[in-house]
């Protein structure tokens, strides 16, 4: 795909979906943290994989850094700054390359414990998983909280005509993740108001509506409400190896580092695979073909243009890069899509 094709989107119309604590009627038989995801609309699952494992798959990722050959090197913080990385989207985002298809990646995705607290929350273990990327923070230097890259970016990922629940995104934390480091914000109980949110906005939709992508940004007013109603601003904070989790109707956010430690993690998104349309399952198998990423929910097909802008420093360098074709376990291919539980 080119960089100037436009994303596409396959949306579906699965039934309701509800927590595993709830549709059971058995809430106290859940684990605390599911409990946890219902009642506040985010968790943290910590130890969901082993710390060294954790930190094995960050040595992974600072390895990709560095094989691009643009000049950084994990041992010498001179060479800490985006010349001497590939482009990524909001300084540390990146969902181009084929990333999501690197073998680590794909190992990471497979790893039992990760997927068994999915099955945890849908109550089966016949999952797929999106095709997303990761998340790799190098600041530069420690700066002010007044410099303009802390501006918050309140958004949910999920279309506000869509009220109920869709989807729980996570996230694999990397390295240790501490207040200053960046990370995840969530507004703690937003998930709660929803549906109230949007008809209590209804005049700042817009001549074509809310937004029908599986994304929708607030502005102040829409937090501050939503702080009124008790709602308030967290940090989560975490281990490597820890498992962030979050109602896709929580808004939230990735904040970016004041200090200079760097940020590496995983975001990983996993669905009932009878919650997939096979219009979206035909679309899988595409994005596979052509190694794209994809967005957070697993029955959601948008898919982000491989390549950077054709006028960026490192698109010469990314059309030319071989992509290893990843080579998946039993599971692994049932998440991926490619072989049918």
């Amino acid at each position: 795909m080119s960089a100037t094709q436009v994303n596409t989107q396959v949306n579906t119309q699965p039934p309701t979906l509800s927590l595993r604590s709830l549709a059971s009627g058995e809430a106290t038989d859940a684990p605390e943290w599911l409990n946890t995801l219902h009642d506040k609309g985010w968790t943290t699952v910590p130890g969901t994989i082993p710390r060294e494992k954790a930190l094995a798959y960050a040595d992974k990722c600072y390895t990709w850094l560095e094989e691009w050959g643009f000049g950084y090197d994990r041992k010498d913080p001179s060479t800490r700054k985006g010349t001497n990385l590939p482009y990524t989207h909001r300084n540390g985002i990146f969902a181009r390359y084929g990333i999501a298809h690197e073998q680590f990646v794909w190992d990471l995705k497979s790893e039992p414990a990760l997927v068994e607290k999915f099955a945890q929350i849908w109550g089966t273990n016949e999952l797929l998983v999106s095709y997303d990327g990761l998340n790799m923070s190098l600041p530069e230097a420690e700066r002010p909280k007044t410099d303009p890259v802390f501006a918050p970016w309140a958004h949910v990922d999920q279309s506000p005509l869509r009220t109920n629940l869709q989807c729980v995104q996570g996230i694999l934390n990397l390295l240790p993740n501490g207040p200053e480091d960046g990370g995840l914000m969530v507004l703690e109980g937003s998930s709660k108001y929803y549906a109230e949110l949007w008809e209590h906005f209804d005049h700042k939709k817009g001549e074509n509506g809310w937004n029908k992508w599986e994304q929708q940004f607030l502005d102040e007013d829409m937090c501050v409400w939503l702080e009124s109603k008790g709602c308030k601003w967290v940090k989560v904070t975490c281990e490597p190896g820890d498992l962030l989790l979050w109602d896709s109707r929580t808004v939230h956010y990735g904040a970016a580092p004041s200090s200079t430690n760097d940020r590496f993690a995983a975001y990983v998104c996993y669905k009932p695979s009878s919650m997939v349309s096979d219009e979206a399952k035909e679309k899988r198998k595409e994005a596979w073909a052509g190694k794209h990423c994809t967005a957070h929910d697993p029955a959601i097909i948008r898919t982000t243009p491989r390549y950077p802008p054709e006028d960026h420093y490192c698109y010469k360098q990314a059309i030319e890069r071989p992509l290893q074709e990843p080579v998946l376990s039993s599971l692994g291919k049932k998440l991926a899509g490619l072989e049918s539980y």
